[in-house]
C-alpha cells in the first residue's frame, strides 16, 4: 500500500504506549489516553449498500439506499467480546480477513459511541496481535465523565472571564459569598 498524506498513523501513541508499559504512572497512561483520544483508527467492517424500496405519504414508492455496516468481533476467553481498531494500514494488514472485512477510517469518539451502543461488547482493543490495548467499556465510561468534567471546568472559567471583562467579579459558595458583586 503506497505511503500518502491520507493514511492513518499513530507512532506517536505506539510510543506512549511502549513508555506507559516500561513505566506505569498517572503521567504515562494520561499521554495514552490524550494521544488515543486524538487519534483516528482502521476498524475492519462490512458496508452493505442495502437497497429499499421505501413508500412516502402520498404513496409513492422509490428506491433508497440504506447501508448498513457489520464490523468484525474478537473474543477473549475471560473478558469478553471486543471490537479491534487498528493505528495503521500495515497493523490492519496483519488480521487474519477471510470475510472481507474492509478498512474503515473512525475517530476514537465514534468508535467509543458505537461500542457504548452495542450491548454484548465488552469495549475495544487497539491492535489486538500485537499492542493489545483494551478499552473496556467502564474505562470509556470514566473517559467520557472526565471530559465532560473538564468541559464544564472550561465553560465556567470562560463565562467567569467574560464577567470579569465586564466589570463583574464572581466567586464560588466555596469561596465564601456566591453572588455576582
Amino acid at each position: 500500500m503506497a505511503e500518502n498524506e491520507n493514511a492513518i498513523r499513530n507512532d506517536e501513541l505506539l510510543e506512549a504506549i511502549d513508555a506507559m508499559r516500561a513505566d506505569f504512572n498517572v503521567q504515562t497512561q494520561s499521554k495514552v489516553i490524550n494521544l488515543a483520544l486524538r487519534g483516528t483508527y482502521v476498524v475492519p467492517a462490512i458496508i452493505n449498500k442495502n437497497t429499499q424500496l421505501i413508500q412516502d405519504k402520498e404513496n409513492h414508492l422509490k428506491f433508497e439506499d440504506k447501508p448498513q455496516a457489520k464490523f468484525m468481533l474478537v473474543k477473549h476467553k475471560t473478558n469478553g467480546t471486543f471490537f479491534p481498531v487498528f493505528t495503521d494500514s500495515e497493523a490492519f494488514e496483519k488480521l487474519q480477513n477471510n470475510d472481507g472485512f474492509q478498512p474503515v477510517r473512525m475517530k476514537f469518539s465514534d468508535i467509543a459511541q458505537l461500542t457504548e451502543q452495542t450491548p454484548n461488547v465488552a469495549g475495544f482493543v487497539i491492535n489486538p496481535m500485537t499492542t493489545n490495548l483494551p478499552f473496556p467499556k467502564a474505562m470509556l465510561d470514566q473517559i467520557k465523565q472526565q471530559l465532560i468534567k473538564h468541559r464544564q471546568q472550561h465553560e465556567a472559567e470562560k463565562a467567569k472571564e467574560q464577567a470579569e471583562a465586564q466589570g463583574i467579579t464572581m466567586t464560588s459558595a466555596s469561596e465564601g459569598e456566591g453572588s455576582a458583586e
